[in-house]
């Protein structure tokens, strides 16, 4: 990196080339949607035509703005207790009624399908849904016995936007979307190229980084505010061959020396640090004993140009479990766009930013 290039982890994908092969297949058969709360959506109208007393149940640690966007839609929903920390769900909390749609979530990519796969034996009436967008192709995501699975793609696959809706049990699709406003997409993905030029360290003329933020501020209210919209032709194209073997190698190594590298750090706990075979972590994933040393921790990365993301949110209405939780979970960026330098570079501040400890 040459001195005038910025050194930044983290935020949005930037531009990085047309994928390399070797390549591995998406499940098919498959219907491809701009953004993966639309393919949920797209699966409850298909199912509630049937009957208005549905519901779709929701584990209660989930991303607040998917469960308002279904709320807003008409989706009728109830939540059930699941935590990142957990292996399964709290089963006593699960009780659908025949016909109901329930979401599963393999958090950040680290669990078996096993206990679900169960659970849905002996829950044959419901409609087992799988959210694999943490790893869209782990063992569990390709073996699933669900009704239907899905995955947003743009959370690991530089595109724009893209989701992939598939069904294990050779259910009948819904058809995709014809909506081809794609104006939203076009801003995120000329965002994607302004951030390449920022980080290769072109900041002549415009003020680059502000021009891109711009765009990708827009882009994703542009995104969220357009109703059943289909996968950009552009997003369709990158992603057509499926995911780049090297990327995820790249992920799962990164992930691995950074825990490695923060083996012992005081007053910090990793979510996980293993992961079943065939899997692929979505990052890194910390843990801080207060909310004060979590938000110490996450404004000093910012101020170290690493952007780490919160999975999720906190809502009023969350249990208490779930509220404590948001409050004090951190993701560290670690996937396919960094090497080794960047690993040891992260955990090296990380270990700084815990000497000059500040109470909580």
């Amino acid at each position: 990196m040459s001195q005038n290039q910025p050194w930044e982890i983290g935020s949005e994908f930037h531009w990085t080339g047309l994928p390399e092969g070797p390549f591995i297949p998406w499940p098919q058969p498959r219907v491809w949607f701009a953004l993966g709360h639309d393919a949920v959506l797209a699966i409850w109208y298909q199912y509630s035509s049937h009957s208005r007393s549905k519901t779709l149940l929701v584990p209660d640690y989930f991303c607040p703005e998917v469960t308002a966007f279904w709320r807003r839609a008409g989706i009728r929903m109830h939540h059930y207790a699941d935590d990142p920390r957990w292996p399964h769900p709290d089963w006593d909390t699960l009780s659908p009624m025949p016909g109901d749609l329930v979401l599963a979530v393999n958090y950040f990519g680290v669990r078996t399908g096993s206990a679900w796969q169960a659970w849905h034996r002996a829950h044959e009436s419901v409609v087992l849904i799988e959210d694999h967008t943490h790893d869209p192709l782990s063992n569990w995501a390709l073996n699933s016995k669900a009704d239907y699975a899905f995955a947003s793609l743009r959370k690991t696959f530089p595109v724009p936007d893209g989701a992939l809706l598939w069904s294990p049990r050779q259910h009948p699709l819904p058809p995709e979307p014809q909506n081809q406003n794609w104006s939203g997409s076009a801003l995120k993905l000329a965002a994607m190229v302004w951030k390449s030029e920022y980080l290769a360290g072109c900041n002549d003329g415009p003020d680059v980084k502000n021009v891109f933020r711009g765009f990708q501020v827009e882009g994703e209210r542009m995104l969220y505010e357009t109703r059943d919209s289909s996968i950009s032709p552009w997003s369709r194209a990158l992603l057509e061959a499926g995911f780049p073997k090297r990327w995820r190698q790249q992920r799962e190594k990164n992930v691995r020396l950074f825990l490695d590298l923060m083996a012992g750090q005081n007053g910090i706990e990793p979510l996980f640090v293993n992961w079943p075979t065939d899997h692929c972590p979505f990052n890194a994933v910390l843990i801080f004993p207060s909310e004060t040393r979590r938000e110490a921790f996450r404004l000093g990365l910012i101020a170290a140009s690493i952007y780490p993301p919160i999975h999720w949110m906190p809502v009023p209405e969350a249990s208490a479990r779930s509220l404590d939780l948001s409050r004090r979970i951190l993701t560290i960026p670690l996937d396919q766009r960094y090497g080794s330098q960047d690993v040891h570079r992260i955990a090296s501040i990380l270990s700084n930013l815990g000497d000059g400890r500040t109470g909580g």
